[in-house]
């Protein structure tokens, strides 16, 4: 779980990130063999304001993002990261809690941080995605307390919760997902065909205002 993160710096300001070689893991687990190998194939790229580079990068976008994915999910290159990094930006506003469920690296949280959020809470079943996403969190020099928390354990509700998991796993969040949204909730992860079946979930708790595609997958918006 990644809670409490909080912007220790200005994001007009660019961070002073320590630039590494590809081959050089310093992170918090080690890598296996197809991590390390896909390394020296990760590239900067821009997604509104956020700029997400891997660490041996210079810093790119308007809110620049250091993050090493290691063994995760979540460099930014996915068109489903792209896709909720971009409602992240419409949608945040200072101040807000967010609730990044399924957290991977740590990118939509740290994004969310960097944007202004007051809190981010994420959670992830891998503990090794926990690891990388403290990591990250540090590298971009928020405060993350990361655990393989349950949202069965959440009582308060947040202001945007981002889901991006695959349909299978979407299905298993519903239920607790429905009590704990206050503003909206970003769905993603979900091939453009099983869209409806996924917004049918939530059929009588919540409305859906926007879906956005790209390269076969969608990220769907809904309210209370």
């Amino acid at each position: 779980m990644l809670k409490g993160w909080r912007c220790l710096r200005c994001f007009t300001t660019p961070l002073p990130f320590s630039r590494v070689e590809p081959s050089v893991v310093d992170g918090p687990t080690a890598l296996p063999e197809w991590a390390q190998n896909q390394r020296p194939h990760l590239k900067p790229l821009v997604v509104g304001r956020f700029g997400v580079s891997p660490p041996w990068c210079d810093p790119v976008g308007e809110i620049p993002l250091s993050i090493d994915p290691g063994p995760t999910f979540g460099h930014g290159a996915h068109p489903t990261t792209q896709l909720v990094l971009t409602e992240i930006d419409r949608l945040i506003k200072p101040g807000h809690t967010v609730l990044d469920a399924g957290c991977g690296s740590g990118v939509l949280g740290i994004a969310a941080s960097c944007a202004g959020a007051g809190s981010v809470t994420g959670i992830d079943n891998d503990p090794d995605a926990v690891a990388w996403a403290n990591f990250n969190a540090q590298a971009n020099r928020v405060e993350v307390e990361a655990s393989t928390c349950l949202l069965s354990s959440f009582t308060k509700p947040f202001d945007l919760v981002v889901a991006n998991v695959l349909p299978s796993v979407q299905k298993i969040f519903a239920s607790d997902l429905c009590r704990l949204v206050s503003g909206h909730l970003v769905l993603s992860g979900i091939p453009a065909d099983q869209a409806d079946n996924t917004t049918a979930l939530y059929s009588g708790h919540f409305t859906e205002t926007q879906c956005t595609h790209q390269d076969g997958w969608v990220a769907i918006v809904l309210t209370p």
